[in-house]
């Protein structure tokens, strides 16, 4: 409580010490004059800290009975978020969030959003923390709890710089539990992946492909983007004329693939040559120029290659109407997911991971 003292006296903040027991909880009366209580404090810039009355606790064991409404800092923080009607729970811990398996597990993934129906059986928790009752299992069934409740809770780090801050705006911090999270489209956890497997798949279709069918693409992305003009100005007031006349020209040019770069003679009739061939698929993280996105995606083509975008927020709109525009063009046969588009900047360590499993 002194250090809680010390620091919130230097924004101007009092701090005050609330202490609780299990069996007050189940007292009506109580739960009515918490509610008061605290919106009294805050309203006097006071900020209550809630901890467990351990001196006149009714638990066999304080820190290894679980029975009760609450057992340890995590549940009382959940109940209390449910008691209060809480625009928001945060909880702080020692690692960035809630991981896949145990944080120290190379092959542990940080999971951005929590879903109940996906994760609560994919899940492999660590050693409980040393600290207490507490540990990411309790963390993340308070979360639940108060998520299901209809408040939206964050697990986030506690040594993190500005983690509530982050959290407060919005950033993509810690994992996030949210009732309706189910509903969302699962694009940052599950969309880089395969986006990465169906261009490395339709890549393969299109390295198949003879010059001309490939000219032809370009040809009809070129049609494409002259017919939705009116649409992509909607997005950005940009002129793409030049872009369809630019990759006009690229289409009109010498076929880079199975070109002969180098032929050594070794012996007598046998001869080594060095020939230009497709990567397969090319991760391009580009500024925020809604042209270089056309001029990515049609080299792309031309030589025969799967492509993940990335590009800058400030130009998101008229990336996604242009990428619409591209991918529509493209044969069912290819298939329009040959060339993805990522949304989010945090996706990136993970999609240059899957690109090198991919690759190798």
């Amino acid at each position: 409580m002194a250090l809680y003292d010390t620091l919130f006296s230097q924004l101007d903040v009092t701090s005050s010490q609330y202490l609780v027991t299990d069996t007050e909880f189940r007292d009506t009366s109580f739960r009515k004059q918490l509610s008061e209580t605290v919106k009294s404090l805050l309203s006097l810039k006071v900020i209550p800290i809630f901890n467990e009355n351990d001196a006149v606790s009714t638990r066999r064991a304080p820190y290894e009975d679980s029975s009760g409404i609450f057992w340890d800092n995590d549940s009382l923080a959940g109940l209390l978020a449910m008691e209060l009607k809480a625009d928001l729970l945060v909880m702080l811990c020692d690692v960035e969030g809630l991981y896949s398996g145990p944080p120290s597990d190379p092959n542990s993934k940080l999971i951005h959003t929590y879903i109940k129906e996906k994760h609560q059986c994919e899940i492999t928790f660590g050693d409980k923390s040393r600290l207490g009752r507490g540990g990411m299992t309790a963390k993340v069934n308070a979360a639940v709890c108060a998520a299901y409740a209809g408040i939206p809770s964050v697990i986030t780090s506690g040594y993190a710089t500005d983690s509530i801050i982050k959290v407060l705006q919005g950033k993509c911090v810690g994992t996030l539990f949210h009732r309706d999270a189910h509903l969302w489209t699962l694009v940052k956890e599950l969309g880089v992946r395969e986006m990465a497997v169906t261009a490395r798949k339709c890549s393969r279709q299109l390295q198949a492909m003879n010059s001309e069918d490939r000219r032809k693409i370009l040809l009809d992305i070129a049609d494409a983007l002259e017919a939705n003009e009116s649409l992509i100005k909607i997005e950005n007031e940009a002129d793409i004329s030049g872009l369809a006349k630019s990759i006009r020209v690229l289409a009109d040019m010498e076929d880079p693939i199975a070109q002969v770069l180098k032929r050594t003679e070794l012996a007598d009739g046998l001869i080594l040559e060095k020939t230009s061939s497709p990567l397969g698929v090319l991760l391009v993280i580009f500024e925020s120029r809604p042209d270089a996105l056309v001029q990515i995606a049609s080299l792309a083509i031309r030589s025969g290659n799967g492509l993940l975008l990335k590009g800058g927020k400030e130009a998101k709109r008229s990336n996604a109407i242009l990428h619409k525009v591209i991918t529509s063009a493209i044969p069912e046969n290819i298939g329009e997911k040959l060339i993805g588009l990522v949304t989010s900047r945090e996706d990136i360590p993970d999609l240059l991971k899957v690109i090198c499993m991919i690759l190798s």
